[in-house]
């Protein structure tokens, strides 16, 4: 199972993800996919648009990503909320598979 935990305090947020989804064999599993997708492209947007100077972490790893932003910028922010979203809805279709932890 993958879990992931979002901490905001102050002008930061902070995401976490660590495991896989076991959803199916390795390079069969969609929820997997999916996740990686979403964080990859996250990560990705907010180089693109030259946001990096929000970035205080990041960390891409096999089964672990990590992303420490400051929120005092509208779009870094509402980038990191989309990623939120988007975790909410995957554990929403496979409550087995990605599991939200405080």
């Amino acid at each position: 199972m993958t879990t992931y935990r979002i901490k905001r305090k102050g002008q930061e947020a902070l995401l976490e993800v660590q495991g896989h989804a076991g959803y199916a064999l390795y390079g069969n599993d969609i929820v997997c996919a999916s996740i990686s997708t979403a964080l990859i492209f996250t990560a990705n947007l907010i180089e693109r648009f030259h946001l990096s100077y929000n970035i205080l972490d990041l960390v891409c790893e096999e089964g672990y990503f990590r992303l420490q932003i400051k929120t005092t910028d509208e779009t870094a922010n509402a980038i990191f909320e989309n990623l939120e979203y988007t975790l909410e809805e995957i554990s929403k279709q496979y409550p087995k598979n990605l599991k939200f932890m405080n």
